[in-house]
């Protein structure tokens, strides 16, 4: 039979059979209360969760190298969210891009390397300012992507150096081995 009492410290405790008392935490084998304990794990747990969840996005938005890019040096993804930029934006990319068939038929030499090289430099820069984007072009959906492959692919016969610089600006999986380096 159990009989409650108090001990030397004047707080109930056990009978003297050595049967706990329920009502103290600390009975049990001597262990530390309890209370709290699960909010802690609980809480623990969800940090460790969070800081995985925060360290994924980071690695999908940055790619894989961990580090923070600026607008300046963002490439484009298969995977980031596209934007729309404005067709003030994309007309003279179009341009540009209708622009190096035409210039490389023609056999104008300083001419028409300055004029490449113009083009060039706008979709780059086009490219840095909206890195994901979607955007009609001649009755098609073009993305940043695509917009550089295809500029690359223009440029290769006419005017490798410039299809190197272009190759430069596209992620590394797109690139091409064989680009000479300008």
């Amino acid at each position: 039979m159990t009989r409650h009492h108090a001990g030397e410290d004047g707080r109930p405790g056990t009978a003297p059979d050595g049967i706990p008392d329920p009502a103290r935490d600390d009975d049990a084998a001597g262990a530390p209360p309890r209370r709290g304990q699960g909010l802690l794990l609980s809480a623990g747990a969800a940090t460790v969760a969070l800081a995985f969840v925060i360290a994924a996005v980071v690695a999908l938005r940055d790619g894989s190298d961990g580090g923070s890019r600026s607008a300046a040096t963002a490439r484009p993804s298969a995977t980031a969210a596209a934007v729309t930029p404005p067709g003030t934006q994309v007309r003279p990319v179009h341009e540009a891009l209708h622009g190096i068939d035409a210039i490389c038929r023609t056999k104008s030499g300083r001419v028409k390397q300055a004029s490449l090289a113009r083009a060039a430099d706008t979709v780059i820069d086009f490219s840095r300012r909206y890195p994901n984007a979607r955007f009609p072009i001649d009755d098609e959906t073009g993305t940043t992507l695509s917009l550089l492959l295809v500029t690359r692919q223009g440029l290769r016969d006419c005017a490798p150096a410039l299809a190197a610089r272009v190759d430069r600006a596209l992620p590394p999986d797109f690139r091409d081995p064989s680009a000479t380096p300008s």
